[in-house]
Parts: C-alpha cells; structure tokens; sequence
C-alpha cells in the first residue's frame, strides 16, 4: 500500500516561504521597488519556476535597471548572490547573471568556525594580530555583553575596519550596537550602516550620540502628529520624512505652523502631505518677498473676508458683461433674444401678479423656450460655450457670498480665507 499526497497543479495556488529574518532586518529600511524585486524573485526560485530579468521588469512595470539596482541592493546586503552568466550575444540580456537566494537564518546564526572557513585563509594572522590590542578587545567584550552572543571572526574585521578605516571612536560603536539591538537589529551589515552614517555625521562621543537620538525621538514625533493631524495612523515613509524634514530644517516653520496648514486640509476630500506642502511653500515665499519670519500668521477678519467675497462677485460680474458685449458684437440676433427673454420674463410676472390666464402665460412660456432653443444653436455653432455669457461664480453653492440660502457659513470659507489672505497684501 502506499500513501500519496495530491499536488497543486496551478503555481499561483502554492506559497513563499519568507524567513522572519528578512521580514523584521531587512525589509523596512528597504526601497519599496527593491522589495517587490525580491519577493517576486523569490516566489519563482522557491518553486523552481523559470523567470528572466526582463520578464520579472515587464510583469513588475519596473526598467531593467531599476532590477539591476534592486539586486545589487541585495547582493550588498547579503540577502542574495549575483552568478556570472555567458551566453551568446545574440541571446544575452542586458544583465548577464543568475541570482541565488540565500538562507539568512544560516547566515546568521551560523559558527564563527563555519564563517570563517568562507574567508581567505589569510585571516588567522590578521585576527592574531587584532587581538593583541587591548583596546579592541575590550570594545570585543562589550559588544558580546551587548549581543549576547559570542562575535564571530569576520564581524571582528568588520569592526577592526571601522575603527582603522574609517576613524570610528570605540564609544560611537557601542552605542550604534546598544541602539539597533534595542530596535531588534542586530545584522552586522544593518550595524555597519548605522556606524558609518554616525561616523560621516562626525559623531566623536557618546553624548554626540545620545543628542542625535534625543533629536531623532523628537522629530518622530513631530512626523506622528502631522500625520496623525492629516487622519493617517500609520508611520511616515522615507519621502514623507523627506518632505517634512525641508519645512523644519530649511524653511523653519514651527509645529504650530505646519499643524495650521494640515487644518487647511478640510476643505478637500483627500487630505495629503503634497497639499500641506503647497500651502507651506506659499506661506514661506511670501514671508521671504515681505522680509518677515515664516511663523508671523496674517490673520483675516470677517469684514476682510466679505470685502474679499464682494471683490469675487463683481469681478465675476464685469467678465460676465465683457464676454456678453464679445457675443453681442459678434451675434446681434442674441442680444435681440436676451431683450425679447427679458421682456417675456417681466409679462409671465405681471400676469402671476393680476390673475392673467393660465393658457397666456404657458404660451409665453413655450415662446421662451424656443428662444432659448434658438439662442443655443447660435452660440454652439459659432464656437461658444452654452453658458458663454452666465455668471461663473468661484463657488456655486453661495454665489461667492459665503452664506447658504438655508443661511448658514458655506464650506468654501476655508479656501476663500486663505486666498483673502493674500488678497489683503495688495489691497
């Protein structure tokens, strides 16, 4: 007798198998591209499907070399190696290469032996010789009490060319190691970023340190409240980071400032940091035209908000009577039909008012809509919108007065605030 498992026939019914290691020390600091390159890699390797380079592009819409970037990336993380390919030229691929996944576990965790059995052999004098210093053996000692974990030869080199390379300080190392193994970091390769990123910073001490992380705390919440302000729980991406960082660092507006413009958002229906930027950018040329500093508010009142929906209103109303005499000049026939619809309109409501007939005034009703009929087919033929001569107001709602006919503030304020803002400086 014998014992047979079924197999899936259909490969996008199977499932990756993604180690937690690549999930939790990889993946966030990652590019999101880059992410999706390794992923969709992955899948086809695991089920030892055939997948080329420009098939993995077409199907992710990625370039070649957005797929070339993401596997160096890779490659220079440790998460994969890049193999060699030759081939005819006539079927070469722009990347030439095979990739294989690597077992991170395996990488890991694996014996100082088993590492240093991959490296040159000539390691075994150059790790004598480390280990003379005193200096580095007690930054040793600290790390392992740090890691919990005994420091396998080829980190000790890693660390060894910190300190001689680069001209890390033996305090700054410490502290790269205590900060990314608090956060769950503990990948030599994620450390060594955090060390030469301090060292480029010009980190000396473990008060320089401990001031850069107070500053980063801090700044991290700044980015949480925006985005908690804009109705976004989640943490900022890099170029949300990005964005944010310019308002304080180069245009040094306060929280209180950025918050202000985030509750400018209210008034459209996808609050987003790029709007909140716009808003800020405004703000910060103005500022720098008028010579004052970026936090100084310009308030507006209510009496230079109705100024301001009073402008909207006749501005509105001239344009409307220039674009009427544009169409008058060009089309007579349709001022004599305004006339005429004038006229109709002032008998339908004296008839309304003395009882006329009913049948009299439904038949200058239909007089009426023949005009207009007529009146429309001018203007279309001769290259003019329908609504050519109407009054266009910037809210329809309120008729730019700000009040609804039920009577209540209109939700275009907000806006109208902001642009009555600037209004005022040149008036």
């Amino acid at each position: 007798m014998n014992y047979i498992k079924g197999k899936i026939k259909d490969f996008y019914l199977l499932t990756s198998e993604i180690e937690n290691i690549f999930l939790n020390e990889y993946m966030p600091g990652a590019p999101g591209d880059h992410v999706k390159v390794y992923l969709f890699g992955f899948m086809y390797a695991q089920q030892r499907e055939e997948m080329s380079h420009e098939t993995l592009a077409r199907q992710l819409c990625l370039s070649l070399d957005q797929v070339d970037q993401a596997w160096t990336y890779w490659a220079d993380m440790g998460v994969v190696k890049k193999h060699p390919r030759f081939e005819e030229k006539e079927n070469a691929c722009r990347l030439n290469y095979d990739v294989e996944f690597l077992h991170l576990r395996e990488q890991m965790y694996r014996s100082p032996l088993t590492a240093e059995q991959e490296e040159t052999e000539s390691y075994g004098e150059e790790n004598d010789e480390l280990l003379q210093n005193q200096d580095v053996k007690s930054l040793l000692a600290d790390i392992q009490r740090i890691t919990g974990r005994t420091i396998s030869t080829v980190e000790a080199q890693e660390i060894h060319s910190w300190l001689t390379d680069l001209g890390t300080k033996p305090e700054v190392i410490r502290q790269a190691y205590s900060y990314c193994v608090n956060r769950g970091k503990s990948n030599v390769k994620y450390i060594s970023r955090v060390v030469m990123q301090w060292t480029e910073q010009g980190f000396q001490t473990k008060e320089d340190v401990q001031k850069y992380l107070d500053e980063m705390d801090q700044r991290f919440g700044m980015q949480k409240r925006i985005l908690q302000s804009l109705g976004m729980n989640r943490s900022a991406t890099e170029a949300e980071k990005e964005l944010m960082n310019r308002w304080f660092d180069e245009m040094h507006f306060s929280l209180e400032r950025v918050l202000e413009a985030c509750g400018r958002t209210v008034s459209i229906s996808n609050p987003n940091l790029r709007y909140v930027n716009k808003i800020l950018e405004n703000w910060y040329q103005e500022a720098r035209k008028e010579g004052r500093d970026v936090n100084k508010k310009i308030t507006v009142t209510q009496t230079i908000l109705n100024r301001y929906y009073e402008f909207l209103r006749k501005k509105e109303e001239k344009e409307a009577q220039e674009r009427k005499e544009l169409v008058y000049k060009k089309l007579p026939r349709i001022e004599q039909i305004d006339r005429m619809l004038a006229e109709m309109g002032s008998n339908i409501s004296r008839s309304l008012l003395s009882g006329g007939k009913r049948s009299d005034i439904e038949d200058i009703r239909r007089q009426m809509k023949e005009l207009e009929s007529e009146r429309a087919v001018l203007l279309t033929e001769n290259d003019f919108p329908i609504d050519y001569t109407d009054l266009k107001y910037s809210c329809e709602i309120c008729r730019d007065t700000g009040i609804t006919e039920d009577g209540r503030r209109c939700t275009c304020t907000g806006k109208r605030t902001e642009e009555a803002e600037i209004w005022q400086k040149s008036n």
